[in-house]
């Protein structure tokens, strides 16, 4: 119930008139992107790992899921590693670190304040070939 409520799919399942036994068809033809997206992230923490690799975790999900996903993500990662790869500049309140990769390349690593603060002034550019 943990993992489901991370997920955002407590809400989603107890309105369901199957709850967890619905149909979500295959590779979850049934559900929307974002349903999947939650399915995914409920999967990930159920077992309980230290060290969490989460790619583009919110992407598909409306503004408001997104918004309860980063809150439990948040509080779920205190003591444990998380590494989220992201182009969704959202997600970056819940991290301590950024680390931008150009062309396969680090371009930047430090402190989210120190990377962010450096985009913005453009001082980070594109890594060279």
């Amino acid at each position: 119930m943990r993992a489901a409520d991370l997920g955002c799919l407590t809400d989603f399942v107890n309105t369901h008139p199957k709850g967890f036994d619905m149909e979500v068809g295959e590779r979850g033809d049934c559900l929307s992107g974002g349903q999947r997206k939650c399915i995914g992230l409920a999967r990930a923490v159920i077992h309980d790992p230290n060290i969490l690799l989460l790619d583009e975790p919110t992407g598909s999900m409306d503004n408001s899921t997104e918004a309860w996903v980063k809150e439990r993500l948040a509080q779920y990662s205190e003591g444990r590693t998380m590494l989220v790869s992201t182009h969704r500049t959202s997600l970056l309140e819940i991290v301590e670190r950024i680390i931008v990769l150009d062309s396969g390349k680090v371009v930047a690593d430090g402190a989210k304040d120190t990377v962010v603060d450096a985009l913005r002034r453009g001082r980070i550019g594109r890594a060279s070939v």
